[in-house]
């Protein structure tokens, strides 16, 4: 138990959880157009690509103003991490 938390529980919780603060900060990231020369930033591309990309493909093949992919991925990402919980047996 960690923290009270089963194990299993507690990876899904704070991996997807990371994931999204990954998503957030590379949002922001974006919007101020950092290098991609930074460590940091090249770190959260490595991290958040595979979830970014196919929301993009199919985010951008519509006209759009704005790139929502960020908040696309995030939401999916929630409902993921929700979906997986209420899966697992009770006690994991």
């Amino acid at each position: 138990m960690l923290f009270g938390f089963p194990i299993i529980h507690a990876l899904i919780q704070y991996g997807i959880g990371f994931l999204i603060l990954a998503l957030i900060v590379r949002a922001i990231a974006s919007w101020f157009r950092f290098d991609e020369r930074f460590a940091i930033i090249r770190f959260l591309a490595y991290i958040t690509d595979p979830f970014i990309k196919p929301v993009q493909r199919v985010v951008r093949s519509t006209v759009m103003v704005f790139d929502l992919s960020y908040f696309i991925a995030f939401f999916l990402l929630y409902i993921l991490s929700i979906l997986l919980i209420q899966a697992l047996p009770v006690g994991w």
